[in-house]
């Protein structure tokens, strides 16, 4: 039971942030809306289908049950890709549409001017915009949400890879600068994966050019980092490594 409550939280919480599509979402998802649930979920998909889908947010006060209080809860969180409101595809709320209207007449820019380009916001002076109800914070959201409408809200993964010149321990020459993974942390340092069998050690004095007390202060597990050979004894697969000084660290 705890298991399925936490796992319907996760998923709670990564429909709202990134949103579904209104034209094409099940009940099923469409439930875990802010402002929906299973009911009004069911409504939703059964009046898009007798209307052929969503042309804009607007409609969805035309489905059966759905009050303004709801609407007002889930609208943001309802995308419409291909609709007559160009800001329906994006997190922006009905609310502030005419906001993001009164910055495009500014900028003397039409309204699709101002999606994914974000050399034409940067210059607004967003304190002119605000109001009792629209603070600074919710501002920049906006604009941010404009620069890139509909995005993943993840950053950009990092790609990593072993150094290709090292493939066994007795490619390993001190003083080399290598990238690894962190792969277990203990009180007296971290081990390091760096493309060999045998993971490195980096002693706890060796994990800053500063003293620490715990390495988890510095370190966390899969972290990618830069890594100095310091010994090699390849008869005992021992390998002592330091991110002292290693600019990528």
């Amino acid at each position: 039971g705890r298991l399925n409550e936490s796992l319907d939280q996760v998923v709670e919480q990564a429909v709202n942030r990134v949103g579904v599509d209104l034209n094409t979402a099940s009940k099923h998802l469409l439930a875990y809306v802010s402002g929906l649930g299973p009911k009004l979920a069911a409504k939703v998909v059964d009046f898009r289908h007798q209307q052929s889908g969503f042309d804009n947010r607007k409609e969805l006060l035309k489905v059966p049950g759905l009050g303004p209080k709801a609407f007002e809860q889930c609208a943001g969180f309802l995308r419409i890709a291909q609709g007559s409101q160009v800001l329906d595809n994006s997190a922006v709320h009905p609310e502030r549409y005419a906001l993001v209207k009164q910055m495009a007449q500014d900028l003397q820019q039409p309204l699709e001017a101002l999606i994914g380009a974000p050399q034409l916001t940067t210059g607004l002076k967003l304190e002119r915009y605000t109001n009792a109800d629209t603070g600074l914070p919710t501002l920049r959201d906006i604009v941010a949400e404009l620069a890139k409408p509909g995005r993943d809200p993840r950053g950009k993964a990092q790609q990593f890879a072993f150094s290709e010149q090292v493939r066994s321990i007795d490619d390993l020459e001190i003083g080399q600068v290598l990238p690894g993974l962190v792969t277990n942390i203990t009180r007296f340092g971290a081990f390091v994966d760096i493309g060999v069998k045998q993971d490195g050690l980096v002693h706890i004095s060796e994990l800053a050019n500063r003293f620490v007390s715990d390495p988890n202060e510095v370190v966390r597990l899969q972290q990618a980092v830069e890594v100095k050979v310091l010994e090699v004894d390849a008869s005992r697969k021992r390998i002592q490594l330091s991110m002292k000084q290693v600019p990528g660290n």
